[in-house]
């Protein structure tokens, strides 16, 4: 062990045993925001006490909290490398949960609803069953944007908790058949509307829409599982971001357009892509053998997926040290090795689910890989995880925030065990904590995980008005 990183585990030591401030995890904010956090004691911003600190008198608040919040905010940032072997333990549990357990039910959960819809959905005309699929879609998408801000404001655990976990698990039902529509609506146009049998129209299609991808900036989007793990934590729970971050209807012309811009052209540029791709491999892999196909297009994405995450540590340090258009460059030629793993590994689970799972069955194969992923994602409380939402931006965020993979699950659960047993040995003598503790927001193709979200939601009932949310 290095004298730097001793000195660091003393000064964790410290900050902990001495303070009754929060643990905080991942801040994927601005680094105005990390420059924040580092301020003098002096100069950091005074939070209301609790009544009964101030009747027992803590001078050194201020400095404490100072103190807790960097260290922690240093140790669980995308800014920092991992320096034991057991943050890279958690690491690798958590890659291996998600590319195991969330990815293949999310990508199942796709298939059943989609192959349902086709069902369900004019099912002998290809042309009006693809229009009603992409209406459902784009005005699902663009109706859950504009009234995300209603859902923030009055459904929340700390006014109705049964109404709140009730209404948002049924959002999450209802979104995640929204954004299939949305994606099997523009899929099944662009097959009608161009050739679906010719390796060169689908190329040159493909080509322009990562080209559109690259000229907006918005590369970023083509990510899915296994790449992301989206927690149902009550703060972000109905978030929607947008391309150009209007605030709400402050300028309800330009939220309107945003939200419109969002959903219609870098989603359906988005869709282009995947069916591209998705098309290409079907039509060089194996063409007559479904389920060489599928066996090949899950080898070749599962191995991309992990060399990937082997390179990540590599992609981080690169991205802390160059910035300007080289870090773009450098984020999207990873972007789109992500992209080719997310597809692959889609592709080859989905073809399986088709090969052998009831394949003389087909309704009842639907509604097995419908229903039992999403209620299997929402006992592990990320049923998010199937939503495809938002619009993100290439390179954004600070250093290697621009590379960071928002896989925080195992983490998350150390994490807030760490959060309990520091809060039971300085809380003791106190009748309620002076803090819910959550760590700043991810703004990520689908987010870093909030420890406070997730102890309020597993843990902790919400206490008086006393307790301050930071």
């Amino acid at each position: 062990m290095t004298e730097q990183e001793h000195n660091n585990m003393l000064s964790t030591d410290k900050c902990i045993t001495t303070t009754s401030t929060p643990i905080i995890i991942g801040s994927r904010k601005t680094s105005e925001q990390h420059t924040h956090t580092q301020l003098h004691p002096q100069q950091h911003p005074q939070h209301p006490q609790h009544p009964q600190q101030q009747q027992l008198g803590h001078p050194h608040l201020n400095m404490h909290h100072t103190c807790s919040h960097t260290v922690h905010s240093q140790k669980y940032s995308a800014e920092t490398p991992r320096r034991n072997l057991h943050e890279l333990l958690l690491e690798v549990l958590d890659v291996l949960l998600s590319c195991l357990v969330v990815a293949p039910c999310v990508i199942a959960y796709w298939r059943g609803t989609w192959e349902l819809m086709g069902v369900l959905l004019f099912p002998n005309s290809l042309p009006f069953s693809a229009l009603a699929s992409f209406a459902i879609g784009g005005l699902g998408h663009f109706i859950f944007t504009i009234t995300q801000n209603f859902f923030k404001d009055h459904i929340h655990p700390d006014k109705r908790r049964l109404t709140y976990y009730a209404i948002s698990r049924l959002y999450t039902a209802v979104f995640g058949v929204v954004c299939v529509n949305m994606w099997r609506g523009a899929w099944m146009v662009c097959d009608w509307l161009t050739s679906i049998d010719s390796l060169a129209i689908i190329s040159v299609v493909t080509l322009v829409a990562l080209l559109f991808l690259v000229g907006t900036r918005t590369l970023r989007n083509l990510g899915a599982a296994p790449y992301t793990v989206t927690m149902d934590h009550k703060s972000d729970y109905f978030e929607v971001d947008t391309m150009f971050k209007i605030p709400g209807f402050a300028q309800p012309g330009l939220y309107v357009l945003d939200t419109l811009f969002s959903v219609f052209v870098i989603g359906s540029l988005v869709v282009i892509a995947w069916r591209g791709v998705w098309g290409i491999f079907d039509l060089t892999l194996f063409p007559r053998d479904k389920a060489k196909s599928a066996w090949g297009s899950l080898l070749i994405g599962y191995l991309t997926v992990f060399v990937t995450f082997i390179i990540q540590p590599l992609m981080r340090y690169v991205c802390r040290r160059i910035s300007g258009l080289l870090k773009i460059i450098i984020c999207d030629i990873y972007y789109l090795m992500t992209f080719f793993g997310a597809v692959n590994a889609w592709r080859g689970i989905w073809n399986l689910l088709d090969v052998y799972l009831y394949p003389d069955n087909r309704i009842l194969s639907f509604w097995i890989t419908h229903i039992v992923p999403f209620l299997l994602l929402a006992a592990l409380k990320c049923s998010n995880s199937i939503l495809v939402r938002g619009v993100f931006i290439d390179a954004e965020g600070s250093g290697a925030e621009a590379v960071h993979l928002p896989i925080n699950y195992v983490r998350l659960h150390f994490l807030r065990e760490r959060r309990k047993k520091v809060a039971s040995e300085q809380y003791a003598h106190l009748d309620s904590p002076l803090y819910y503790l959550k760590a700043d927001h991810a703004k990520l193709g689908k987010h870093l995980e909030k420890d406070m979200e997730a102890q309020h939601s597993l843990i902790d009932k919400p206490h008086a008005p006393a307790a301050q949310i930071i």
